[in-house]
């Protein structure tokens, strides 16, 4: 599951009510298994999920069997079944107040990445993988600007496994599996090595010491 800004709407914005759970509790639910990954089409119709106070994002969640989620707040959620096509893309662009436009005449901040990475799936010779996955995401990945991209990752549902760049350095891979806890270092590094995921976590900037 991740977070990315999102321009914000007025259905979206933070308020209290009964039904109200505003995203980042969304977010702890859903990692911490609180909420069931099959359980999330009717958590999220029976809740209005709202962002938290002055920030705006949406969501892309990733789950088991093959199931995707695009969650945004105020905008109701897309799930990978009501999906048009078979794959789902999530920048800094609102998918869901888009959903009737053909994919050349979108416009908004974002716009220009997702229909750049979406046409490059669309188009692609090769079958998808982890590897094709993080080329797509290195022509992509933001170089300037105020937010310039920290981490790049493609999840494989099918290897319960998640592989990942840091800060546009693409020589370097990262992998991560969820059924070993452990991080690998995989490609363009002195040596191979594992590190053992605890609940404390790790930061990006200590696996950028390797």
């Amino acid at each position: 599951m991740n977070l990315q800004m999102v321009d914000p709407n007025e259905e979206g914005r933070y308020r209290r009510g009964k039904k109200c759970v505003h995203i980042m509790r969304l977010f702890e639910e859903v990692l911490s298994g609180k909420v069931d990954a099959s359980a999330l089409p009717a958590y999220l119709r029976e809740k209005e999920i709202v962002n938290v106070p002055d920030y705006s994002v949406h969501s892309l969640i990733a789950a088991p069997n093959q199931m995707s989620y695009i969650v945004e707040p105020g905008r109701q959620f897309l799930d990978s079944n009501d999906a048009k096509t078979d794959c789902m893309v999530l920048t800094n662009f609102s998918v869901i107040d888009h959903l009737d436009q053909n994919l050349e005449t979108l416009d908004g901040p974002g716009s220009e990445r997702y229909k750049k990475i979406y046409s490059e799936i669309q188009n692609s010779d090769a079958e998808f993988s982890a590897e094709e996955g993080l080329n797509i995401l290195r022509k992509t990945a933001q170089k300037e600007g105020n937010y310039p991209t920290q981490l790049s990752l493609i999840f494989c549902s099918e290897e319960n496994t998640v592989y990942f760049t840091i800060k546009r350095d693409f020589n370097k891979k990262f992998q991560f599996s969820f059924l070993e806890n452990k991080i690998k270092l995989m490609l363009g590094f002195e040596k191979e090595s594992e590190i053992l995921l605890t609940k404390k976590g790790i930061l990006l900037s200590e696996l950028e010491q390797f």
